[in-house]
């Protein structure tokens, strides 16, 4: 029974090493295993990884002037813009089998929204929140985040005194491209 006992204590140590190695050790398993946890939501995004994924993401589809240049007045916040990204993706793999787009999670939507608000502009208190809620449909991520006060949210509470350079500045301050 005690020889049952040592191996089995062996065999979780080894695993537990194991473990470890994958993702504490720089390699691409574990930084795969890492993508795919924040992904997922279980470890949460930093800012700068927010931003970098704000910008992998959407430059899929986009140019990087295009994001830059988004303003309130081309269309609704970007809790909502991220919204209709998620159901487009979804849309077009399904019309398009051989095409296929990675879908976006409820955690990347999340960040994502909170990393442009933060450099771009958050313009959700220009539109009605039921309208907002309602364009956001049952996405209870990107609901949960609208409930959520600016100040409140990781990402964008870390970021808020940033700007992406070139992007379009409101009231007046029109483009600005020296920063």
């Amino acid at each position: 029974m005690r020889k049952v006992w040592v191996i089995t204590a062996a065999l979780i140590v080894a695993l537990m090493g194991a473990t470890a190695l994958i993702l504490f050790v720089p390699n691409s398993l574990g930084k795969a295993i890492i993508t795919e946890a924040k992904a997922t939501g279980y470890i949460d995004y930093t800012p700068e990884e927010a931003i970098a994924l704000a910008y992998e993401r959407c430059s899929t589809c986009h140019t990087e002037q295009k994001m830059l240049k988004y303003c309130s007045r081309c269309g609704p916040p970007f809790i909502v813009v991220v919204h209709f990204m998620k159901k487009y993706t979804e849309i077009t793999n399904a019309q398009n089998k051989g095409l296929d787009l990675k879908q976006f999670s409820d955690a990347e939507v999340v960040a994502i929204a909170q990393a442009w608000n933060a450099l771009i502009g958050n313009w959700e208190s220009d539109w009605p929140e039921k309208d907002l809620r309602k364009l956001l449909d049952k996405d209870k991520a990107l609901t949960n985040l609208l409930a959520t006060p600016a100040a409140q949210r990781p990402i964008e509470a870390a970021l808020k005194d940033k700007h992406a350079s070139g992007s379009y500045r409101r009231y007046g301050l029109g483009l600005d491209d020296k920063e």
